[in-house]
């Protein structure tokens, strides 16, 4: 029988270790939680044609009010994906580009560009933002017998360099855009308004590793903090454009994706948790083999995502499971060693331990994907 002494001692050392651990498991709810509601927050404002990017240069609405733009209708549609690259952050593609306008008020695109077939990207009519066109050409072009209406179709391969925020791997999700801004013309002169009814992606669009989900099309102006040189405009004056913005979500497959990527390090916790069985002999070479284990799984995610100043979910669950690793370590050191004169202690003590981190492990190891997988939804 074990003494009430030893017992209280027990419980007392037990609800230290569920305070250090609860305080633990709320700091990386609230911290995942935070990468979740900023990753949405970013999204949202990046389709809001009324609001500013989050993290870039403010819109000067001051000259979006006051100007008074043709419109030009365009639309896109995203014939496929070539290369998709979360590493090097890096995404190629091939769309459908179509272009509708008045002659007679704007020269969107010269004539000369209207014969079918490949044309130089130097003619090209409209840019890509953070991204170049590889290649460009001419599918269709009409113009009524007025001559006040024009319609063209450009095929167009391009690539986006796009630094991928990986907080939520491997539950990620990522918000594919294509920006598209005139060449020639500031938002005073041209605005696009978006084709939606007829802006899609084919079914033939795939990216390894993920599901495709909605698509948008947008136009929202877009300023950058500089004249560049421009001698007709102020100093403190801004360029201000308007950008078409074709926007594809994409998100991993589920929980099988999870257990994948941690497999190893699930195995390396187990090893830990067995070396509360294993003989006097063995625990410490059980408990080295379960750290080499969750060391060498850290470093084959580090290898699958670009680095990042942040900490991702993948490193926080690792991170979790050396922590658990390292309580073991110190249970059957530490402790153990306090404990040597009281042995009954030491016993209570490793099994209140075993309890506690156990429980511990598997909650927060439900809850993280629990919250990723909402935020796919």
């Amino acid at each position: 029988m074990y003494s009430k002494t030893n017992i209280r001692k027990a419980v007392l050392i037990g609800l230290f270790q569920i305070a250090c651990l609860i305080a633990l498991f709320i700091y990386c709810h609230d911290y995942i939680k935070g990468i979740i509601v900023e990753n949405r927050q970013k999204n949202q404002a990046e389709l809001n044609p009324v609001k500013n990017d989050i993290g870039l240069t403010k819109i000067d609405w001051a000259e979006v009010k006051k100007s008074t733009p043709e419109k030009v209708t365009a639309g896109i549609y995203l014939d496929r994906i070539e290369d998709f690259d979360i590493v090097h952050s890096r995404w190629g593609y091939e769309f459908y580009a179509w272009f509708k306008w008045n002659p007679k008020k704007i020269n969107f695109i010269n004539l000369k560009d209207t014969v079918e077939g490949a044309i130089t990207v130097q003619n090209a009519p409209v840019k890509i933002v953070d991204g170049n066109i590889t290649h460009i050409e001419t599918h269709a072009f009409y113009i009524n017998s007025k001559a006040d209406s024009a319609y063209m179709l450009f095929h167009i391969a391009g690539a986006t360099t796009k630094l991928f925020d990986v907080a939520q791997y491997p539950l990620d999700n990522y918000q594919l855009v294509i920006q598209m801004e005139s060449v020639n013309y500031h938002i005073n002169k041209l605005a696009f308004v978006a084709d939606s009814a007829s802006s899609n992606v084919s079914s033939r669009v795939t990216v390894s590793g993920f599901e495709k989900d909605k698509n948008y099309i947008l136009s929202k102006p877009h300023t950058i903090k500089s004249t560049l040189g421009d001698p007709r405009r102020l100093k403190n004056q801004r360029n201000t454009y308007s950008q078409l913005r074709f926007a594809l979500f994409i998100k991993r497959g589920g929980l099988g994706i999870y257990i994948k990527a941690f497999i190893t390090l699930y195995i390396a916790a187990l090893l830990g948790f067995l070396s509360f069985f294993a003989g006097e002999n063995d625990k410490i070479r059980v408990i080295v083999g379960s750290l080499f284990f969750a060391a060498a799984t850290l470093n084959i995610i580090m290898q699958r995502i670009p680095p990042v100043n942040g900490v991702s979910v993948a490193e926080i669950v690792n991170d979790i499971s050396l922590v658990t690793i390292l309580l073991i370590a110190g249970r059957e050191t530490l402790i153990k060693f306090l404990f040597r004169k009281n042995q009954q202690l030491n016993t209570l003590n490793k099994w209140v331990t075993f309890i506690i981190t156990l429980t511990f492990y598997i909650a927060i190891n439900i809850s993280i994907p629990y919250m990723c997988m909402n935020a796919l939804k």
